[in-house]
């Protein structure tokens, strides 16, 4: 300690002198400093001085930490170095010096602080280190994933992983859709408010389109049921283009149909996931033809009753030939089994959806499937329903 302030007493001399924008002395007063404590203090009045060209003084301070780190074993040392490190992190981040991007990664790797870590890549993004940028998503990635056993320490590593990829100017394309994607999971995982509103922000500068997230999260197969329901749910609350919204939900009724029958553990999800995508596709209508199969298959082999009436709302909705013909054929179904005297309450049910909806199209191609009701022995209720579309064809 004496030794430090013998050289606390040569900077004060060499302030007096005029030269307290040396920053030989700053070095030469750090290097013989005998304990992580004295050489912070030192550190900081460099800092407090605003000496110029000073980014390899302290970039050289770092991966001294760096080396002197694994061996320390006082806690009084190992908080100052802690210390240390987010006070480096923070100035370099300043600076904006991408030559130290190399030994901010190794703060993440090597300290066990996680308000180190966060600090570290925090200033990752500000020095714009790209080449570090798989490992920050890697990061987040892996801290979405699942709840981290240290609750508050995952949440502020993750923190610091989202501002991060909110810093960094001139991602590459790639790179940007698939940190908008990560962000956009941590807006709904399983960190408190302060992480998600984080997040939240983040992903406003983050988005190249406001769907953007959401969409890409729907379209890949490496995002679960769950994700990717509460992505369509929340791109039918974004500001999105109709079209945009209608073609991804026409993907998520694709995606929907692909789960195989057996798989009960995440069934009642992708029926949500159709539940909604049809309606979204009744909202906003698509003009793409692999629709008509899609909502086929939906009333044919749906899970529930809803399903098949949200089915038949979405082709009124479209009301094209196809949609009309479909409209028709199950309704021409039920007159089947009414001749049969095979009907079920389900199909008392679906005729009274049916008939209004062929009417709903405007479309002159359902006057045939009605007249047909018209002829058989509908009670008047039906009948009703069939003489009110007819008006409308």
């Amino acid at each position: 300690m004496k030794r430090f302030f013998c050289f606390i007493f040569l900077a004060a001399i060499a302030i007096a002198l005029g030269f307290s924008q040396d920053l030989a002395t700053y070095t030469y007063l750090y290097n013989g400093a005998e304990t992580i404590s004295d050489r912070l203090s030192i550190l900081r009045q460099a800092e407090e001085a605003n000496l110029g060209d000073s980014e390899e003084f302290f970039a050289n301070a770092l991966s001294r930490l760096l080396t002197e780190y694994p061996n320390i074993q006082i806690t009084l040392e190992r908080n100052a170095a802690d210390a240390t490190a987010r006070f480096l992190a923070k100035v370099l981040g300043d600076k904006k010096y991408t030559a130290a991007g190399g030994n901010l990664w190794r703060l993440v790797e090597v300290f066990a602080n996680p308000l180190v870590k966060a600090d570290a890549l925090i200033a990752l993004g500000r020095v714009g280190a790209v080449n570090y940028v798989p490992q920050i998503l890697q990061t987040l990635h892996d801290l979405n994933a699942r709840p981290a056993l240290d609750r508050e320490g995952g949440e502020r590593i993750a923190y610091g992983a989202i501002v991060a990829l909110e810093n960094y100017q001139d991602l590459p394309e790639a790179s940007r859709k698939e940190a908008a994607v990560m962000v956009y999971l941590a807006s709904t995982g399983w960190y408190s408010d302060r992480v998600k509103n984080q997040a939240k922000a983040s992903l406003k500068n983050l988005a190249g389109d406001p769907a953007e997230p959401y969409v890409s999260v729907i379209r890949s197969s490496s995002y679960s049921y769950e994700s990717k329901y509460q992505a369509l749910q929340d791109l039918e609350a974004a500001d999105a283009s109709a079209s945009v919204k209608a073609g991804v939900a026409l993907d998520a009724l694709a995606e929907g149909w692909r789960l195989p029958a057996n798989d009960m553990r995440v069934w009642a999800t992708v029926t949500n996931i159709r539940k909604l995508a049809i309606r979204m596709i009744n909202r906003y209508h698509t003009e793409d033809e692999a629709v008509y199969p899609l909502l086929e298959r939906s009333y044919r082999y749906g899970t529930d009753t809803q399903e098949k009436l949200d089915t038949v709302a979405a082709l009124a909705s479209l009301s094209t030939d196809k949609a009309v013909e479909l409209l028709s054929s199950f309704l021409m179904i039920i007159n089947g089994k009414l001749q049969s005297n095979n009907l079920r309450p389900d199909d008392q049910q679906m005729v009274r959806a049916l008939i209004p909806a062929i009417g709903a199209t405007g479309n002159p191609q359902g006057r045939l499937v009605i007249n047909v009701v018209l002829s058989l022995n509908w009670n008047e209720a039906v009948k009703k329903l069939a003489n009110d579309a007819l008006t409308r064809l």
